[in-house]
């Protein structure tokens, strides 16, 4: 079968070096084909199957897929159902501008390198907000390229680093989908904060099944992992904020300080306290003011 290469230059406005599209129908969408673009695309309504260098994958609603320069994909009908979607095309150089000024630190070799392209599901609110953003869009005139340019910009910036950055930078690429969105879903606050009972909530296993599964991918036992995610954050409230260290065991889901401390000293190597208070030596030694309430 014929693969047709599209051409940024032959549909993309150069001043904007972006384009924005809503497809009602997958009957709608080009056949086989890749691009010398980039691309993201989020389901709206419906589900849609994905055919994407060869391999056939069955998409539902709010699903964000980032299409890089040369995937090889199409779209085919699931069922009856139609599906709605959005998509978003860049300029390739838009985006290694973009992966420039992230730096380093963001995992552009995971999100490039993989045989297929990253993708995540969004909840209902962050769908909406998204719709939002991009119908947002649609309310600057045409004429105004520069503007339009620079929201296109920092919607892809946010959508790279919001979204995309979570599915490809935490985990193996060979987790199982649904655990790399659980924990997605679990690096949100209040579901680290409540732990297992939301852990148990979001993926719909059993505790001993959830043990086996995260020992097998992750190398640790859930609990473990959840532990992380509190001490991470409860070491960040130590170093930025001055929160009482009692109040801070408490805002990140441990009920007794002193198996705080434990987790936190076999972690860290090093109290709660002795953390903050080396930090706040080392700010003053840097001559860096330590005051969080009158910071301007």
């Amino acid at each position: 079968m014929e693969v047709a290469r599209l051409l940024a230059a032959e549909g993309i406005d150069p001043q904007i070096e972006a384009h924005y599209r809503l497809i009602t129908s997958v009957k709608k969408t080009t056949k086989i084909h890749c691009h010398d673009f980039f691309e993201l695309f989020l389901i709206l309504k419906g589900s849609v199957i994905h055919c994407i260098n060869g391999k056939r994958e069955l998409l539902s609603e709010n699903t964000l897929v980032f299409i890089r320069e040369n995937d090889v994909h199409y779209y085919e009908e699931a069922g009856e159902e139609d599906c709605q979607f959005i998509n978003l095309s860049f300029y390739k150089h838009a985006v290694y501008s973009l992966f420039d000024y992230l730096g380093d630190g963001f995992p552009r070799s995971k999100l490039l390198d993989p045989a297929y392209p990253p993708m995540v599901v969004l909840s209902g609110p962050e769908r909406d907000y998204v719709r939002y953003r991009l119908d947002n869009l649609t309310l600057i005139p045409q004429t105004d390229k520069l503007l339009l340019k620079a929201e296109f910009r920092a919607l892809l910036a946010e959508l790279l680093s919001r979204y995309v950055m979570e599915a490809v930078s935490h985990h193996p690429g060979d987790l199982p989908d649904w655990l790399r969105l659980v924990c997605a879903e679990l690096k949100k606050k209040e579901h680290f904060v409540e732990g297992m009972p939301a852990l148990l909530r979001l993926s719909g296993r059993t505790h001993s099944y959830l043990c086996r599964v995260f020992k097998k991918h992750l190398g640790i036992q859930p609990v473990e992992y959840i532990n992380r995610l509190r001490l991470t954050y409860a070491e960040n409230l130590l170093l930025h904020t001055d929160m009482e260290i009692v109040d801070i065991c408490l805002e990140v889901g441990f009920e007794n300080i002193s198996y705080f401390y434990q987790l936190f000293k076999r972690h860290y190597r090093v109290t709660p306290h002795k953390l903050r208070s080396s930090n706040r030596l080392r700010m003053q030694g840097s001559g860096i003011k330590h005051s969080y309430a009158g910071l301007t």
